[in-house]
């Protein structure tokens, strides 16, 4: 019974320490949110011309899910990957840009 009691605080911490975490991280860089900004106008921009290429449609899917992921790493306080997710849905999107225009 004595050693139950320290290992259900040890549990007890752990837990508490997880459900907080995303707490302390506190609100994503505003850069970054600017970023995820940018990054969604230019994905509309891109899907309202719709590029009817099946090369282009693949693109500009992959940079949907990219930027999706990027959202969801930003709710989650992973910033660093939502930088990275972000970065890449960027330069898809202007490439996409570049090559219609």
């Amino acid at each position: 019974m004595r050693t139950s009691a320290p290992l259900f605080a040890a549990v007890a911490a752990i837990a508490t320490l997880v459900a907080v975490f995303p707490a302390l991280a506190g609100s994503p860089p505003p850069d970054l949110v600017e970023m995820e900004r940018q990054v969604s106008l230019a994905l509309a921009h891109v899907r309202d011309s719709g590029p009817t290429d099946p090369v282009k449609r693949k693109q500009l899917f992959d940079a949907n899910q990219l930027e999706q992921k990027g959202e969801a790493a930003i709710k989650s306080g992973d910033y660093k990957s939502a930088e990275d997710s972000l970065l890449k849905a960027r330069e898809i999107l202007r490439r996409l840009r570049d090559i219609s225009n």
